[in-house]
């Protein structure tokens, strides 16, 4: 089994956004710091949000993924998919925006 490390952005590359939702609050135009196939970090910019709080996020081209975060601290959030994210989901979104290995 193939196994992805985080990735996150080099300074020069596209950034990858998505949009968040939950309880029926919506922020769009959120940039992704990093992503995994378990999970991603955000910069966070909106409502205070709780461990274990449940969240969809949706990526470019990509229907709405159920999440929930692990952690919280400032302008920063880490989440987890419910679900892994399919190996060519990850694979897509890694060269679609230029995404290195970190």
């Amino acid at each position: 089994m193939l196994v992805h490390s985080a990735v996150s952005w080099p300074a020069n590359s596209p950034l990858l956004m998505a949009k968040v939702r939950s309880g029926g609050v919506e922020l769009t135009g959120v940039e992704v710091l990093d992503l995994s196939l378990a999970g991603c970090m955000l910069e966070w910019r909106g409502w205070t949000l709780r461990e274990e709080q449940r969240v969809l996020i949706s990526f470019p081209t990509l229907a709405n993924l159920p999440a929930s975060v692990l952690w919280s601290e400032k302008d920063r959030v880490g989440l987890l998919f419910n679900n892994p994210l399919h190996e060519a989901v990850y694979d897509h979104l890694v060269r679609g925006y230029s995404l290195s290995g970190g």
